[in-house]
């Protein structure tokens, strides 16, 4: 098994992966990341911060194999009180990709009809992260994004933002 732990730096995500997909099984590639290309999660997220990271691009019969762990900051918006916030984002990536060409002979290899386009390498040899990462990144945001441990919300009546200031309704 060869195992290549180069650690190269990378600013976006994509590889060139036709060398790796000349080895072996279980050649091996290791990517720092740092990285702010990624597509917009959409319009109730927003990524405030480059990713930062690492991935592994393992050799597998099939393909390639990804997996790893990112982390970036996001801007959401507290569901008691509803004020904007920041939170870090800390999610794993794992994802097998697969080759559109053969690298040896050129042909086009058949399409699986189950595989995700998303997680295809294409005919440059391109293994594009970008997706995988974003809908990684969109499944790890908590479902209720609270600002603070003590988060007070909003008065029910109306509507001030208990963490400013009480207000003269009854409770």
């Amino acid at each position: 098994m060869s195992d290549k732990r180069v650690r190269k730096a990378s600013h976006s995500f994509q590889f060139n992966v036709a060398q790796l997909l000349k080895q072996p099984t279980g050649a091996r590639r290791v990517y720092d990341i740092a990285a702010a290309d990624v597509p917009p999660l959409d319009e109730a997220v927003k990524v405030v911060a480059p990713y930062h990271g690492q991935v592994r691009l393992t050799r597998i019969g099939t393909g390639i194999l990804v997996t790893g762990e990112l982390q970036t900051t996001v801007e959401l918006e507290c569901t008691h009180c509803l004020a904007t916030f920041l939170g870090e984002m800390r999610f794993e990536v794992e994802e097998e990709f697969r080759p559109t060409l053969d690298i040896a002979s050129g042909t086009w290899l058949p399409p699986d009809p189950d595989q995700d386009v998303a997680t295809l390498i294409d005919e440059h040899h391109i293994l594009d992260l970008a997706e995988v990462v974003r809908q990684n990144l969109l499944l790890s945001l908590p479902s209720s994004p609270i600002c603070r441990p003590d988060c007070r919300g909003l008065c029910p009546y109306c509507g001030q933002n208990r963490n400013e200031g009480s207000c003269d309704c009854r409770t």
